[in-house]
This record gives structure tokens, C-alpha cells and sequence, in this order.
């Protein structure tokens, strides 16, 4: 959830609000950006700059082991 808070612009609340559902997206997805990308109906490429341009990063996943 998204709060709003006192004298913040329209820009910076929609900012805001996309950051918060794209960081939802990824964790619903297990971190995997494509999955995400998908689910939020945008190309690959527009969530990367879209991540890169408001200072989303996702933690590397540990690789699941094969058993060893």
C-alpha cells in the first residue's frame, strides 16, 4: 500500500505507486523478470529501464541446488 502524503506532487505519487507495484510483481514472481514483466502485461525491456531509471534492484536468487 501506497500512502499519500501531504504536498506530494501527482508525478511523484504515480512514481511512487508504479515502484511499489513493480517491487510487488517481482516478488510475486520469485524475482524472475520476465514472469513479472508478463504479469504486469509490459515488454521485458520497458521493466528493466523502468527499474533502472527509479533504483529497483532485485536481490540475486540463490540457485537452487541439484541435490548435491
Amino acid at each position: 500500500m501506497v500512502l499519500i502524503a501531504q504536498n506530494q506532487s501527482l508525478k511523484q505519487a504515480k512514481t511512487d505507486f508504479e515502484n511499489a507495484y513493480i517491487r510487488q510483481a517481482i516478488e510475486a514472481n520469485d524475482c524472475r523478470l520476465r514472469k513479472a514483466a508478463e504479469a504486469l502485461d509490459i515488454h521485458y525491456s520497458a521493466l528493466v529501464t523502468k527499474m533502472k531509471r527509479n533504483g529497483i534492484e532485485v536481490k540475486p536468487q540463490m540457485e537452487a541446488s541439484d541435490g548435491v
